[in-house]
C-alpha cells in the first residue's frame, strides 16, 4: 500500500464518519462518552489536516506522465573529450538520481547534449530561456500546463510536465524535464546548480 498524504486523508475522514455514527446509535450519552467523542473527533480531523498537509509538501508528488518521444543520447560530434566526459557524466546522474527524464545542453545556439526521453526536432530557446540565461537564475516551472509560454517546449519534450532551466552562462543552459508535475526538490536545484557552475568552469578552460 502506497502510504502517503491521501491514505491519511482517507483513514482520517473512515475514523470520522464511524465515530459520528456509533453516536447517533447511542441511547443514552454520559460525560465519558461525550469526552471520549470530542476527542475521537477532534483526532480525526488532525489526521486528515495532517493528511493535506503531507500531500501539500510531498515534492513527489503526481502522476508519471507517459512522455512523448524516444530515449536517445545524442551529442555533437566537436565537443573536446574533458568536456563531453564531463556532460555525459553529469546528464547520467540527473537522469538516474532525480526525478528527471529528460536532459538537453544548449551552447551559443547550438544543442550540444540531448539524452533520455527526447524529440527528432531541433529545439530553439524561447523567451524563457533566454531570460534564465540573461538573468543568471535558475528557472522552475513546476506545472507546465498552466504555462503561457508551453509552446517554447514542445520542440524539446511535447507533453513534458515540469521543468528546469539551469543557465551556465550567458550563453549556455541546462534544460531538464520532469516525470511528473512538482518532482523536483530544493535539493536537486541546487546540486544541478553547483554542477553548472562546474561545467562553466570547463567551458572557460576550452574556450568551448
Amino acid at each position: 500500500m502506497n502510504f502517503n498524504g491521501k491514505t491519511l486523508i482517507i483513514i482520517g475522514s473512515i475514523l470520522f464518519f464511524c465515530q459520528l455514527g456509533n453516536f447517533f446509535s447511542i441511547d443514552s450519552i454520559s460525560p465519558a462518552l461525550e469526552r471520549a467523542q470530542v476527542l475521537s473527533a477532534i483526532s480525526s480531523v488532525i489526521i486528515v489536516l495532517i493528511g493535506f498537509l503531507f500531500k501539500q509538501f510531498n515534492p513527489n508528488s503526481g502522476d508519471k506522465v507517459e512522455l512523448k518521444g524516444e530515449n536517445k543520447f545524442i551529442f555533437k560530434q566537436d565537443i573536446p573529450t574533458d568536456i563531453l566526459d564531463e556532460l555525459a557524466w553529469g546528464s547520467e546522474a540527473i537522469l538516474t538520481s532525480t526525478a528527471a527524464a529528460t536532459v538537453l545542453i544548449h551552447n551559443d545556439g547550438k544543442n550540444i547534449l540531448r539524452r533520455g526521453i527526447t524529440t527528432n526536432e531541433v529545439f530553439k530557446p524561447g523567451e524563457t530561456c533566454l531570460r534564465s540565461t540573461r538573468d543568471m537564475k535558475l528557472i522552475s516551472l513546476v506545472n507546465t500546463k498552466f504555462y503561457p509560454g508551453r509552446d517554447e517546449f514542445i520542440s524539446f519534450c511535447p507533453n513534458v510536465p515540469s521543468i528546469l532551466i539551469i543557465p551556465i552562462n550567458s550563453k549556455s543552459f541546462i534544460l531538464i524535464g520532469g516525470w511528473s508535475y512538482r518532482c523536483f526538490t530544493k535539493s536537486d536545484e541546487e546540486w544541478i546548480n553547483n554542477w553548472s557552475k562546474k561545467v562553466n568552469n570547463i567551458f572557460i578552460k576550452h574556450s568551448f
